[in-house]
């Protein structure tokens, strides 16, 4: 599950419940539709951008646990740097360091058919597209001192281990301010964008882990030729 919400994060969309609230739509809502064009195309943009980040993890009937960290975008690299892991892509080849363990796996980008087991940033954006969820705008209000407007997603697969999903749009801008997934179990989770920029200031290293920068780090090559 916990990967499952890091992929999430990696949208700055992205991440995962008290109140479970049914769309009533059949069919997506053609609002929603076009605030998620704007968003999409907004950060689609050539240009890098940075995303200094706030994940906060509420499980069911445990403590909160607050993670800061930063995601840097251009195209199809990546870099997601969220307290014990940290994830790189440079479009070719994905590392996921899991810093508590010391150790960093390492996968394909994409597979022989050229899909991609993980979701990319851009990935993510086009998610909506493609009938997994309902969706819906569900009103205005205030995230992060900023006025926003919020979509809520439904789970078409009534077994899907999340029963909604949260996003809070900037008001005025196709920003991401907020991003709430809420698990069938009661947990909740909530990812706040507290800075953009952009563009942002990126070198092809930090896209690449380099294990000679992390002594001691073991490292699993999961890549099957």
């Amino acid at each position: 599950m916990m990967k499952r919400i890091v992929q999430f994060a990696v949208v700055g969309l992205l991440i995962v419940g008290s109140r479970y609230m049914v769309l009533a739509q059949e069919k997506a809502d053609p609002a929603a539709q076009k605030v998620l064009r704007e968003v999409r195309a907004y950060y689609e943009k050539p240009d890098p951008v940075r995303l200094d980040l706030q994940l906060t993890l509420m499980p069911a009937e445990q403590e909160q646990e607050v993670r800061k960290g930063h995601l840097v975008s251009h195209g199809d690299k990546f870099s997601l740097d969220l307290g014990p892991q940290a994830w790189y892509c440079d479009g070719k080849t994905v590392w996921i360091h899991l810093k508590d363990q010391k150790e960093v796996q390492i996968h394909h980008a994409r597979d022989a058919s050229g899909q991609s087991p993980f979701l990319t940033p851009r990935d993510l954006l086009k998610r909506y597209d493609n009938g997994d969820y309902l969706y819906a705008m569900t009103g205005t209000g205030t995230e992060n001192k900023r006025a926003v407007r919020y979509i809520e997603f439904k789970p078409r697969d009534r077994y899907d281990d999340l029963t909604k999903l949260r996003l809070s749009i900037d008001a005025r801008t196709p920003e991401i301010v907020r991003f709430e997934a809420f698990s069938r179990d009661g947990s909740r989770y909530a990812l706040d964008v507290l800075k953009t920029t952009r563009p942002a200031s990126v070198t092809a290293q930090q896209f690449v882990f380099r294990p000679a920068d992390h002594p001691g780090v073991a490292v699993e090559d999961l890549r099957l030729d």
